[in-house]
């Protein structure tokens, strides 16, 4: 039994005893690029994926993959905790973060093929979930030796993967109008979040109570600012997309341009 115990706490699904995880490095650039792959891959044969007789199939394990990847990390919770917050209180483990909600409502759109879903999981996982993957550090005591990588991997990166899969196989495009619906979402989840990080010791749901050297601690002065910057990257996702979709539509009419 005690060897049972020891492999959940200390070892594939337990942490390294010291920092184990390097950012920009091969372990961090791998599942990068072979997301990038996938994505290339899906780009390349939209056509034959679309007309597949079980289409829909590949969403639907798509899809149970995404959940099994994000309720197995509870699951490791419950077992080992989480050195990140130094214990193993489930409270500060609520699903209040974006990256989260992202992977849900991904879920979601490729079960459902809804447009509003695939507008809003747009927003949330092309922002959110690409910062993460860029900036990793939650995992830092977690390299390739623990399951925690992987589990970080793959609740990222297949969000991103199956927003451009609904783009390039269903040709699903984001509006203006998802710009406001994803705002629907964020506001109640960020008055949740700061309830819980108020009343829960060691809470820090969205990543609210992090220490950030530009960024003041008020919470009444932080928060307007994050939201002036997420409205802004959002405005530049929206407008940059409508850039690039149109360049692409023009030549497609004009091939020879």
């Amino acid at each position: 039994m005690d060897n049972v115990i020891r492999f959940y706490n200390e070892g594939f699904f337990g942490y390294a005893p010291e920092k184990d995880f390097y950012l920009f490095s091969f372990w961090h650039f791998l599942p990068i690029i072979l997301m990038i792959a996938a994505i290339v891959l899906i780009a390349v044969f939209k056509d034959k994926l679309k007309n597949y007789k079980h289409e829909d199939k590949i969403r639907y394990i798509f899809a149970f993959v995404m959940m099994m990847v994000e309720m197995s990390y509870f699951w490791r919770i419950l077992y080992v905790g989480d050195s990140w917050y130094e214990n193993k209180d489930l409270l500060t483990m609520l699903p209040l973060q974006i990256c989260q909600w992202g992977l849900i409502v991904c879920i979601f759109t490729m079960m459902t093929k809804s447009r509003t879903l695939f507008g809003i999981n747009f927003f949330l996982t092309l922002l959110f979930a690409t910062v993460a993957v860029a900036y990793p550090m939650v995992i830092s005591q977690t390299g390739p030796r623990y399951y925690r990588y992987y589990q970080f991997w793959l609740e990222h990166t297949m969000p991103i993967i199956g927003t451009f899969y609904m783009m390039f196989v269903h040709g699903f495009k984001p509006q203006y109008k998802h710009l406001y619906y994803t705002f629907f979402v964020l506001a109640p989840l960020t008055v949740a979040a700061l309830i819980a990080n108020s009343t829960i010791e060691n809470a820090d749901y969205l990543y609210l109570n992090t220490e950030v050297p530009f960024l003041p601690e008020s919470m009444f002065i932080r928060v307007p600012i994050l939201v002036g910057v997420v409205v802004i990257l959002f405005h530049l996702m929206y407008f940059g997309f409508k850039f690039i979709d149109k360049k692409i539509t023009e030549k497609d009419k004009n091939p020879s341009a």
